[in-house]
């Protein structure tokens, strides 16, 4: 339903001329929300800055991480991929080759009892059973009864699988347990495995009472308990672990062994001279995103006067620039002889601040036979990558230049939007007179044409 007031304004046919005028007075109101909207489009590209700096540190903070070895980094390869798998070598700083022979694989302890007709009763003859069954570290005692609560005997089935049922809710951790019925005449046998591999995840059992002195007595292991760790010789020296992934024979490094066929083969550690190359790629690639993001923010075409929201910042505007000038500076702690600048190992700069690989076969020559000087370049206290770490981090840091820009930029914000709010309310304000002025111009009109058909009927009225 329309409000009184809203009538008014369809049936006013000065609203119009009403709504023009608050229009014209809204200017100084429409040039505060462009002001807000530059203010947001710089706080926004701000943030987008504050991004892609923090990318560039966090680059180098991975690169000279004390366990990455960036700049000299190891692969593993495996002679036979099927035979023994290199999962890590995070640990180890120098290449080597190792001869490694499995003779074993560790296994899984499982314990099998005799085979029994499922539907006799022999084992309900012994009676309820009990027996103490320990896996690793851990013993439970099992207990089973042998006859229902009618009092009529289990089967042997019935039995085994109560047995079964109770290792696998107390040992269900340690252990699998199932009854399987092994051919078409009705015979079961009993199953129980260890969950883990080795010598001492083995099967043990004592204290056995009843029924289940009966089945566990007569149960027999797979593979003999002794033969359940792995046995592998490396460079000659014989080792044993209860697992197949062993993280302790050789320093540094962890492998997994697949499968024991006696053969001997070969682990080795090399270079890994690629890997190294893509980290020094990663961290130009990076610092070039930033020198773009940077460079697309702080723009100004000198013909068109386009410019980018943060062209007025010149302390946004000159970072890269700076950065730049600093990435060409030399190490001052580098010996004689030694690398000192990113131009040593082949890495320069375009116009634009483009970091580029000027020379790959000066970065390959040092990352080959240097690569403990081309660490020194980003990690020492002196080089220039250090440096440029420091003069981006004064920039991110909670009370840095991004920072007391954004808090300058709040502040004027924050002054707009009070500015805004008080220009709504005057133009409320002015809109609410306009309509009242006009409600009463109207009103006169309409008083005056009034007033004027009364003269021509008292006209008419005497004849004229």
């Amino acid at each position: 339903m329309n409000s009184i007031s809203s009538l008014i304004q369809q049936t006013n046919p000065y609203e119009q001329f009403v709504q023009q005028l608050v229009q014209i007075e809204s200017q100084k109101k429409f040039r505060l929300e462009d002001q807000k909207d530059t203010l947001n489009k710089q706080q926004s590209a701000l943030s987008d800055v504050s991004s892609v700096i923090s990318d560039f540190t966090n680059k180098i903070d991975e690169l000279t991480s004390g366990t990455s070895n960036s700049f000299n980094p190891l692969k593993a390869t495996s002679g036979d991929e099927g035979v023994v798998r290199v999962d890590s070598i995070a640990g180890m700083d120098e290449p080597n080759n190792y001869d490694i022979t499995v003779h074993r694989k560790a296994n899984k302890d499982i314990m099998l009892s005799n085979v029994m007709d499922g539907a006799a009763t022999g084992l309900a003859a012994s009676g309820d059973g009990s027996v103490d069954i320990t896996i690793g570290d851990k013993t439970e005692t099992i207990s089973v009864t042998t006859t229902h609560d009618d009092g009529t005997d289990k089967t042997n089935q019935e039995v085994l699988e109560s047995f079964s049922t109770a290792i696998n809710d107390l040992l269900g951790v340690e252990s699998d347990s199932d009854v399987f019925e092994i051919d078409n005449d009705g015979n079961v046998q009993l199953s129980i495995k260890s969950a883990e591999t080795g010598y001492d995840q083995r099967i043990q059992f004592s204290n056995a009472s009843g029924a289940l002195a009966d089945v566990t007595t007569n149960m027999s292991h797979l593979t003999d308990p002794a033969q359940l760790d792995s046995e592998f010789t490396v460079d000659g020296i014989t080792f044993t672990r209860g697992q197949n992934t062993v993280d302790d024979a050789i320093s540094g490094m962890t492998f997994t062994i697949l499968d024991d066929p006696g053969t001997t083969e070969q682990i080795s550690v090399n270079k890994d001279v690629e890997t190294a190359k893509n980290n020094i790629e990663e961290f130009i690639s990076t610092f070039n995103e930033m020198n773009k993001k940077i460079r697309s923010l702080t723009f100004i075409n000198g013909e068109t006067g386009n410019k980018g929201p943060l062209q007025g910042m010149r302390s946004i505007r000159n970072l890269t620039l700076n950065l730049r000038q600093t990435a060409l500076t030399d190490m001052s702690a580098a010996a004689a002889g030694e690398l000192d600048n990113l131009m040593d190992i082949g890495i320069g700069f375009e116009n634009d601040g483009t970091m580029k690989i000027d020379d790959a076969d000066l970065l390959e020559d040092a990352l080959t036979n240097r690569p403990d000087e081309v660490s020194k370049l980003f990690t020492d206290e002196t080089s220039p990558v250090t440096a440029m770490y420091n003069q981006a981090e004064t920039y991110t840091q909670a009370s840095g230049v991004i920072s007391s820009l954004e808090s300058g930029l709040d502040q004027k914000v924050d002054f707009l939007d009070n500015r805004i709010e008080s220009e709504n309310k005057y133009l409320e304000r002015y809109e609410e007179q306009q309509r009242q002025l006009f409600a009463e111009l109207q009103q006169m009109q309409t008083e005056g044409q009034n007033q004027f058909n009364a003269i021509m009927s008292y006209q008419s009225s005497l004849g004229f």
